[in-house]
């Protein structure tokens, strides 16, 4: 999700198999293949079938931006595949695959791509917007796509303090807590200030989740969604270079706004996924634009 940096890009096949890899890393913001990798691997260790179509969401994602003849600075950056990978985990961990879902996961995925080029152009942080829509697209088309669903158990214990850790895997759809308590130390190898001020923010907002939660019961109810956007919210407006009160503001803000969409689409089936902390960040970066005039919307 974060603009490159200008240092030498490797060109041709390991080029973009980098770039495949780093598709991954770039969901938390983090332009690396080696990172890229460690987050398939936990996720491979999670749920297999997630981190299969996720592998081959982010291959097609790397196959449409070099037909689109986009930058391939960024492409081998992920900057351009983020959304698709996520698309191929989320549709892996939710969905059972046949050849409808093989069909329409690839044109999701080819939507991710041009969306995300779009947003891009215009010097516009994409953030997982583009998979929000089309995971919004895919659940309105779910009565003729006709997908079967997976039966899986993502929920994390809001009672203790490890629901900040299973927050953070959860964001790739990875459950188990020490698999979230290593994604976020491969998080940390790559940025720990920004990840270990994320998760601080996390913890903030947990507690006053379960402060809450007796009197707001729908704040308990979307504690799952406020543990991820929450953390999201904190980390982009850190690698984004907004200062901590506003890091702590836009994962609030993120928070509030899972409880609103959540008791309006929640009784009606639909999940609202990362559309919380994407238009928490919008918001807080619309809002101290104007103290930054130097930096490039686009700019980690």
């Amino acid at each position: 999700m974060t603009t490159p940096s200008p240092t030498a890009q490797p060109h041709g096949l390991m080029g973009e198999l980098r770039g495949t890899m780093a598709n991954f890393a770039q969901i938390y913001f983090i332009p690396s293949a080696g990172i890229g990798a460690l987050l398939l691997a936990l996720l491979t260790l999670s749920d297999p079938a997630a981190a299969v179509t996720g592998l081959a969401a982010s291959v097609t994602a790397s196959g449409v931006a070099v037909a689109m003849r986009l930058p391939h600075a960024q492409r081998h950056t992920g900057l351009f595949g983020y959304n698709g990978a996520l698309t191929g985990v989320a549709f892996g961990a939710l969905w059972q695959p046949d050849a409808i879902f093989a069909a329409w996961l690839a044109l999701c995925v080819a939507l991710t791509v041009v969306a995300t080029a779009a947003l891009v152009r215009r010097e516009l942080p994409a953030l997982t917007g583009p998979f929000v829509a089309v995971m919004a697209l895919s659940w309105a088309m779910l009565p003729w796509l006709e997908l079967s669903p997976r039966t899986r158990s993502l929920a994390c214990d809001m009672g203790s303090p490890s629901f900040v850790f299973c927050s953070v895997g959860q964001v790739v759809f990875v459950a188990p807590l020490v698999l979230g308590l290593l994604t976020w130390y491969v998080l940390a190898l790559w940025n720990a200030r920004a990840t270990v001020w994320a998760l601080a923010t996390g913890v903030t907002v947990w507690v006053l989740l379960v402060t809450l939660a007796s009197r707001w019961p729908s704040m308990a109810a979307q504690a799952s969604g406020v543990g991820i956007n929450a953390f999201l919210a904190a980390l982009g407006l850190g690698v984004f270079g907004r200062r901590l009160t506003m890091r702590l503001t836009g994962a609030a803000l993120a928070a509030v706004i899972c409880v609103i969409l959540g008791s309006w689409l929640t009784p009606r089936g639909w999940p609202y996924f990362t559309l919380p902390f994407n238009l928490a960040v919008w918001i807080v970066l619309g809002v101290t634009a104007r103290d930054r005039p130097g930096r490039r919307a686009g700019g980690a």
